[in-house]
Formats: C-alpha cells, sequence, structure tokens
C-alpha cells in the first residue's frame, strides 16, 4: 500500500513539472510567430549542447538559417519565449529608431540578488533614467583622446608579451597556446589601464590579480546552472539570494580600487588610467548635479558614489578579460590557417615600420593601418565577442517593416533578441560566410555590407562603450607579433574550429595552439 502510494505520489510530482515546463510552449502558436516544436524544460536548446557535446554557435547559426525568411521568428530558451530579429529595418528600430522602448537589458541575471548589488550599479545592469545619466557620465572617459592617453600603458604590457616569446624561442619552445598567452597579456592591460597596478604574468604566472581574474571568468558547471535556474525561477533565486558573482572577489576589487584611489587623492597622483577617468566622471557628475540644482532644473539625479565607481571597474575587468583574449586568439588563429592573408598584414606593417623610422609605433599610426582593421574587422565578423544582444521591451509595441506592415505586436516586457553570429555568418548578408576575407571591408567593398547585418560590438545607444579600448589591445598586440614572428599551425591545431567548438563557449576542445617562427630582427 506503501508502495502504491508512492508510486501515486511520484507520478503526480513528474506530471506537476511536465505541465509546469511545457506551460509556456503556446506563447508563438497564440501570438502567430514562426518557431521550431520545442522540447519539454529544454524549449528549442538540444540536449547535446547542454551536454557540451555539441556547438551552441552552431545551434543558432542553422536555426537562424531554417527560420529566417521570417522577419521575426521565435525561440523557446528553456521555458522563456525570445522573439529573434531576423530583417535589418526591425534591428534599426529596436536598436536606434525606438529606442527608449528598448533601452534596457533583461532583468535578473546581472542584476544580481538583489537591486543594491554592486554589479547592479555596472552600466550594463542600469535601467532608464539611471542608466542614461551614467551612461552620459562615462562617455567622455571613453573618447578617443583618453583612449590615446593609455597607449603607454598598454604598449609597456606589448613588450613584456613579445619579450615572453622571445625568452621561449631561445629555450628551443616554438608551440604556443594563444589563450592562455593572450589572457595573460589582457590581464596585464587591464591590471594596469584600469586598476593602477602594474603585474607581469609571464614572469609571475601564478599572481593574484591573474588567478582572481581565471576565476571570475571560468564558467564553472555550477556557475552554468545558477544562469540556468536564474532563467526558469527568477523570483526564486531572488528570493533566495543567490549571489551570481562570489562577495570575496568583490571585496579584492573593493580594497584594491579604494587603496588606490585614497593614495592618489593623499599624493595627488595623476595616472591615464580607468580609475583616474572614473574619478574625474565622478567629480563631473557631482559638479553636473550641483549646477543643475544652481540653475533651477529639479530634474532627479541619483548619486554617483564609490559603489557606483567600483561596479564600472569591476565591469571593465570581467568584460574585458575574457573578451579581448577571445578576439585576439581567433584572429591569431585565423592568421595562421590564411598564410596569403598573414603575408599581406605583415607588408603592410613593414611600410609603417620603414615610416616611423626611429619613432616608436603611436595611437594614430596603429589606428591608420587599414588592411590591420580589415583584419581585425572580418575576425569579429566570424567570432564577435557577444553571439546574441538583448532587449526588454518596455511598453506595448507595433514593430513594422520597410512598407509600413505591422509584423509584430509586442508587449511590456517581452525580451527582444538581435542573433548577431546568425547574422554574421549569414550568406545573404556575407557571401561564403565561413571564408576569412578581409577585402569585406576595404574602401572597395565596405559599403556593400547591409545595414544592421555587420554589429560586432552592438547597435545604437547601448553598444559597448569600451570598443575603442578592446581594438587598441588588440591592434597593438597583433602588429607586434606579426611584426617579429610568422605564426604557423601545428599537428595540434583545429584545421576546423567551428566544428571543434562545443557547448557554450567559444573555445575549441584543442584549444588555439600555435607555432612560431622568428622573423629575425624586427
Amino acid at each position: 500500500m506503501v508502495f502504491v502510494e508512492l508510486l501515486i505520489f511520484v507520478a503526480f510530482i513528474g506530471l506537476f513539472l511536465y505541465k509546469w515546463s511545457v506551460y509556456t510552449f503556446g506563447h508563438f502558436s497564440k501570438r502567430g510567430v514562426a518557431h521550431e516544436k520545442p522540447t519539454p524544460l529544454l524549449g528549442n536548446i538540444p540536449w547535446s549542447v547542454l551536454m557540451g557535446k555539441e556547438s551552441y554557435i552552431k545551434h543558432s547559426i542553422e536555426l537562424h538559417l531554417r527560420l529566417k525568411e521570417n522577419k521575426v521568428y521565435g525561440v523557446y530558451n528553456l521555458r522563456e519565449p525570445l522573439y529573434y530579429l531576423s530583417d535589418p529595418e526591425l534591428i534599426r528600430q529596436v536598436g536606434i529608431k525606438s529606442f527608449d522602448n528598448f533601452s534596457n537589458h533583461r532583468k535578473g541575471i546581472s542584476d544580481g540578488p538583489n537591486d543594491t548589488s554592486v554589479m547592479s550599479k555596472s552600466l550594463l545592469s542600469l535601467r532608464d533614467r539611471r542608466w542614461k545619466q551614467m551612461r552620459s557620465t562615462l562617455t567622455p572617459s571613453f573618447t578617443s583622446l583618453k583612449i590615446r592617453q593609455m597607449f603607454e600603458l598598454i604598449h609597456y604590457c606589448n613588450v613584456e608579451a613579445v619579450d615572453f616569446l622571445d625568452r621561449r624561442l631561445e629555450e628551443g619552445t616554438t608551440e604556443l597556446e594563444l589563450k592562455d598567452f593572450f589572457t595573460r597579456y589582457t590581464n596585464d592591460v587591464i591590471a594596469t589601464a584600469a586598476f593602477g597596478i602594474q603585474v607581469n604574468s609571464f614572469r609571475d604566472p601564478k599572481n593574484e590579480f591573474f588567478s582572481l581574474g581565471q576565476r571570475i571568468s571560468e564558467f564553472s558547471f555550477w556557475g552554468g546552472i545558477k544562469v540556468m535556474l536564474y532563467i526558469l525561477m527568477p523570483k526564486l533565486m531572488k528570493a533566495l539570494r543567490v549571489p551570481v558573482m562570489d562577495m570575496n572577489n568583490v571585496d579584492y576589487f573593493r580594497k584594491l580600487v579604494f587603496d588606490a584611489i585614497r593614495c592618489r587623492k593623499e599624493q595627488s597622483i595623476v595616472r591615464p588610467d580607468m580609475i583616474h577617468l572614473l574619478m574625474e566622471a565622478q567629480r563631473q557628475f557631482k559638479a553636473d548635479g550641483e549646477g543643475s540644482r544652481e540653475s533651477g532644473n529639479h530634474e532627479e539625479r541619483a548619486e554617483f558614489n564609490d559603489d557606483d565607481l567600483l561596479a564600472q571597474c569591476l565591469l571593465f575587468f570581467s568584460a574585458g578579460f575574457e573578451t579581448v583574449s577571445t578576439c585576439l586568439s581567433f584572429t591569431s588563429y585565423e592568421l595562421l590557417m590564411n598564410p596569403e592573408v598573414q603575408d599581406k598584414l605583415y607588408a603592410e606593417i613593414l611600410d609603417v615600420k620603414e615610416q616611423l623610422g626611429d619613432k616608436p609605433l603611436d595611437y594614430d599610426t596603429l589606428m591608420g593601418m587599414k588592411y590591420l582593421d580589415c583584419v581585425v574587422s572580418e575576425s569579429l565578423r566570424k567570432w564577435p565577442p557577444a553571439i546574441v544582444l538583448d532587449r526588454m521591451c518596455a511598453a506595448d509595441f507595433q514593430l513594422k517593416d520597410e512598407e509600413g506592415e505591422v509584423v509584430l505586436n509586442l508587449r511590456k516586457d517581452d525580451l527582444v533578441h538581435i542573433p548577431l553570429i546568425a547574422l554574421h555568418h549569414d550568406p545573404d548578408n556575407f557571401p561564403e560566410p565561413e571564408a576569412f576575407r578581409p577585402e569585406r571591408f576595404d574602401e572597395e567593398h565596405k559599403n556593400e555590407i547591409r545595414q544592421f547585418t555587420y554589429l560586432p560590438f552592438g547597435v545604437g545607444q547601448r553598444s559597448c562603450i569600451g570598443n575603442r579600448m578592446a581594438l587598441m589591445e588588440v591592434k597593438s598586440l597583433i602588429y607586434q607579433l606579426v611584426l617579429r614572428y610568422r605564426l604557423k599551425p601545428t599537428d595540434r591545431t583545429s584545421p576546423d574550429i567551428m566544428d571543434s567548438i562545443v557547448g557554450f563557449r567559444l573555445m575549441p576542445r584543442e584549444l588555439f595552439w600555435c607555432k612560431l617562427e622568428s622573423r629575425g630582427a624586427a
């Protein structure tokens, strides 16, 4: 009798979980939106992707190619219905024309367990008026002029990186795993350019700053489970106050940042790094607020306190640590797999070096290199830092096509996604998308690219504020690498990197192995 009751209870729980897992699956049918049949609980995410056997990137590209004839199509992200835009005009509406109705990212994961967490104050998580105030305050800190002032700091990290490679070659080691190398480089760049501390992750491979960065950027199994639970049960996760970021890591950065600020104030130290720029932005924010009050403008302005400043430092760290090293890894991979592209880039680098003479490379010269820009742009097309953009609909809204016909009636809090990597790999946008062709972005051909189909740093006012900084990091080290070494594949190099990527990360099974050959005196 007990066994029968237990069986009935288990069956009831199983039926309840099944009903709960498919409860939202009628959403797109009711709205008349094209979609593929979802699997209970998983939605349109294949089990093989969740288990790390196949690539989410490849799956999302293939799904887009099957459904792209529809200007909007639906995807169930587990139980969550998401609207995907395949039409450039609709992307323009959401990203530019009607930005005020789509100015926010989704709620939940990035906000942390409650609205008072440090990361909820970062530019990525802020919403509405608070976001606009912070964005307008921070924007002057990321102009070309301000980034140019950081170039010497970045150049020093470049020198340390190539010195490390020279020592390895002298010792007879010619093979290099690029992702680890570039992660150490970006770690040192962030340490000096954001936090004002000097570390050398090549000479001291286990330094505290690097070890902490690895812990934050690692996508652990438990980290993945927490993200999944925030998607499935956001209210419960917030009620349980489950943190997304380890607070011990936050405390480390808090001490680092505030000790640096105190030291600079006491000793009147000025250093052209992110802490200095944020201190200046904080002062300007307060000055603007006082000016508004004196002029009789009573618009509500939130504070820009020390936690706000810390949040932007943490965002800069978490965003820059992984994305720049990944971009460098893929760019180098494409160069070693396409030797004719590498030779053409080397020729441009030699021309620039000859024009400089005895002068060192400077920011303006670097950013003026046209073929280098084409190479990095094509790398960002094939392997964009973010594979999808999200926007939340603030109020009921009609999405209309170029003819003014209503494509979809969105409702408040609907989630709209722009599938960046799928757009970049769509042959209608980029013929032969798997081919690495930097010429797509040269003066002769770049005007052929359809607007709003190439969005490596996002779109509109919520695009990446640090894109100039990221491009400077990538281009400056690629310049030094190709100037000094020929990059070649090894027996461990993946012959087809797209087939080698599994799960949700942009990381091939074989990693990024490269053989270095010295070009002689550089």
